[in-house]
């Protein structure tokens, strides 16, 4: 005979609850070092649970990192509210001093953020889908422009509107998300009025 398995919403609140807990754990862990060296039980002290308990509910880090990937874009989500979307160039130099702004707000989850989307083989949904939109836009501002520079110039500007540059700016040069907003918006600013006047460096083809 099978096992048979209850769900009641009190039981599904403790599940929904404990997970929160581990992945809380995962978050603060991620904004002291890399997930690399992080271990399970680290994750379950800081959590208050215990180490199968971390295993039931994630049963290898893959799970983990999947896990806490959907819960930062969650919360990042919440943070910033809909109206997030980079539909032209003109949205991203609005958005870039919201974004960085609150990241300095909720500098745990950024910081998290920053983390997790810095290694390219776990780049987040939401990561990957702002890569897209502002490609998009890129291309749609510039139509003139080859796909392959088109590619460089959308390239430049994620990194620019990333939580990895608020995160540098912040923690290695001791500039707030307050001001590394505006001054990032100024230079994507700068960037794009430079591309509109027709100066673009092609430099060499392979």
């Amino acid at each position: 005979m099978s096992e048979r398995r209850y769900s009641s919403p009190l039981r599904d609140s403790q599940v929904q609850r404990t997970r929160e807990l581990i992945l809380g754990a995962l978050t603060a862990l991620l904004s002291e070092r890399r997930a690399d060296e992080i271990t399970t039980r680290e994750i379950a002290e800081r959590a208050g649970v215990s180490q199968p308990t971390v295993y039931r509910h994630f049963p290898d880090r893959q799970a983990l990192l999947e896990g806490l990937a959907d819960r930062i874009q969650r919360g990042m989500g919440d943070i910033e509210g809909d109206d997030t979307h980079v539909v032209s160039l003109d949205d991203l130099v609005r958005l870039v001093p919201r974004h960085m702004a609150l990241a300095d707000e909720h500098a745990v989850e950024a910081a998290a953020e920053a983390v997790f989307n810095a290694d390219p083989r776990r780049y987040s949904r939401a990561s990957r889908e702002r890569s897209a939109e502002l490609r998009r836009a890129v291309a749609d501002a510039f139509p003139d422009l080859t796909e392959r520079e088109q590619r460089r110039v959308a390239a430049l500007l994620r990194s620019l509107y990333s939580t990895q540059t608020w995160l540098r700016m912040r923690e290695e040069f001791g500039v707030p998300g307050s001001e590394s907003g505006p001054l990032v918006a100024w230079a994507i600013d700068t960037l794009i009025r430079e591309l509109r006047a027709g100066r673009f460096p092609r430099g060499e083809r392979r």
